[in-house]
């Protein structure tokens, strides 16, 4: 499947939000002379704050991309591209934020390399020469190719899948119930492998034959229903495993990928504690050789472009028990190689405690309340990774209600910060900001209980610890910006609202229920 087998010594130079560093720390390889495969191990050190999706290899270097993970706002985290050159980090590319999909692929086709994804017609091929992604609309579902068969496959989730064999010279379609199958073929004869199953089809003008209406180009454009086709034909399954139960996406063993090696058909098989090199025979899996322990295969959702076109530029991607701890793997012949990715960025903030908690509070206070009007967003970013705050800035533009924005400013940018305070309280901060002008027009600081409907804690405790913080929030307040202006409390819910001598609003809003508490302050300019 990979033509070239080498060591990445990977020094990573850059991550989303800081520099970030990498090195590889040691290698060791194991040879079994009773199996013939030797396997190849390094460890890489890096510091990336997002989480690997999709890899390939593309003339000799590694493009992987990153997702920074989303811990409020919804929505989804900004990706970037890193590649790889000899070992080294060559480049970082943001990603369109049209791809910030759930549903998404990342392949090689026609010597370009293209993202798309599966709820959209538009897709992106990147240029390599001026790193930019180029906008297409005309993509396919094509999966293989050789001189005599396109491969189409198409996925509709809970309805299932289909296959498509495409006659090149004839132009007629033959199909089978299938979905997103990875194919190999040894001769003539072509075999497609799921995680629990495993065809072999050595003839495809034996399938189901297509009627004009039933075509992969009608059914992708939503002209055809999507029933079954005729009575299954034209294939043996070699391997199926019958105790699999379609719901349990989870369920273990399983075959991640299959490759050929000396005209056999092997398989990258997982079970719940190891991985192996293996082959299915008489619909039973015979292990070769262990891969590694402790070792979890994944894939992105719809992502199955990339296993089968070319045949050598898929990575196989897997996690281990440990957060900070991931991986590629690739197939050479009878080589392995595993990379190990030891990640030292922290992907969750750590809990801090309450005092300092609260003294990056009065920091924040003593940032902002003097000379509001002259806020630098650029100058707050910097103290508030200074005072350790964990960036969480969503990729997407948060609004904020007009009430506090009453001189109509146009907040196109913003940056948001989270402190774990304990297991019970979480505090975030978003700064509304004009790009133009990198001022701060507003800013509103949460309180949120972390403990959800299912926790252990009494109510009476979770209340009275926000009582507690309340009092905290509002004595600071009152030794900064004076009498109160305003107070109302009702059952639930205790408002409080300041004005500096400047005009300066600071609106504070505590509210509490049986499932629910929760400190909101808005600092805004007045008019």
């Amino acid at each position: 499947m990979v033509k070239n087998i080498y060591f990445i010594f990977l020094i990573l130079q850059c991550s989303f939000l800081v520099p970030a560093y990498g090195q590889v720390n040691n290698s060791s390889a194991d040879r079994n002379i009773e199996s013939g495969f030797s396997i190849y191990r390094d460890t890489i050190t890096v510091s990336i704050k997002g989480e690997m999706t999709h890899a390939l290899k593309y003339r000799d270097k590694l493009y992987v991309l990153f997702e920074q993970p989303v811990l409020k706002y919804g929505g989804y985290g900004r990706r970037c591209l890193y590649i790889f050159s000899n070992g080294h980090l060559e480049r970082v590319i943001d990603c369109p934020k049209e791809m910030e999909a759930a549903y998404l692929d990342f392949y090689e086709k026609n010597d370009s390399l293209i993202l798309k994804p599966y709820m959209n017609k538009r897709s992106y091929k990147l240029n390599l020469k001026s790193d930019t992604w180029d906008a297409i609309v005309k993509t396919d579902d094509l999966i293989f190719e050789d001189n005599k068969f396109r491969v189409y496959s198409l996925d509709f989730g809970e309805w299932g899948g289909k296959t498509w064999f495409k006659d090149v010279n004839t132009g007629l379609e033959y199909v089978t119930e299938l979905t997103a199958p990875l194919i190999n073929k040894i001769d003539t004869v072509y075999y497609l492998t799921q995680p629990f199953k495993v065809l072999e089809i050595a003839n495809p003008l034996k399938l189901n034959k297509c009627t004009d209406d039933f075509t992969y180009e009608n059914i992708q454009s939503g002209k055809k229903y999507l029933s079954r086709y005729g009575f299954p034909k034209g294939f043996i399954i070699i391997y199926e495993d019958t105790t699999f139960n379609q719901p349990d996406y989870s369920y273990k063993p399983h075959i991640v990928s299959s490759f050929i090696l000396k005209n056999e058909l092997l398989h990258i098989y997982e079970t719940s504690k190891a991985a192996y090199i293996a082959r299915a025979r008489n619909d039973a899996i015979d292990t070769i050789q262990k891969i590694g322990e402790n070792i979890s295969f994944y894939d992105w959702y719809y992502s199955y472009r990339c296993k089968n076109l070319k045949g050598n530029n898929e990575l196989l991607k897997f996690h281990t028990k440990e957060k900070h701890l991931f991986g590629l793997m690739e197939i050479n012949n009878n080589k392995i190689l595993l990379h190990y990715f030891v990640n030292k960025a922290e992907l969750n903030p750590g809990l801090i405690g309450t005092e300092k908690a609260d003294s990056i509070f009065i920091k924040r206070l003593n940032a902002i309340l003097p000379d509001f009007n002259n806020l630098r967003l650029s100058r707050i970013d910097l103290k508030e990774q200074t005072w350790g705050s964990f960036d969480i800035t969503p990729n997407h533009k948060i609004g904020l209600g007009s009430g506090w924005n009453p001189n109509r400013y146009t907040l196109d940018t913003c940056k948001s910060y989270l402190i774990k305070e304990d297991s019970l309280i979480s505090n975030s901060i978003m700064y509304y900001a004009t790009k133009e002008k990198d001022l701060v027009r507003a800013a509103t600081i949460d309180w949120e209980d972390e403990t959800g409907l299912f926790n252990p804690l009494s109510e009476e405790f979770i209340k009275e610890k926000f009582e507690r913080k309340l009092s905290v929030i509002e004595n600071c307040i009152s030794q900064k910006a004076g009498k109160e202006l305003r107070r109302e409390e009702k059952k639930s819910i205790i408002e409080i609202t300041w004005e500096t001598p400047s005009g300066l609003m600071i609106e504070l809003e505590k509210m509490s229920n049986k499932n629910y508490n929760n400190i909101r302050l808005v600092i805004y300019q007045n008019k």
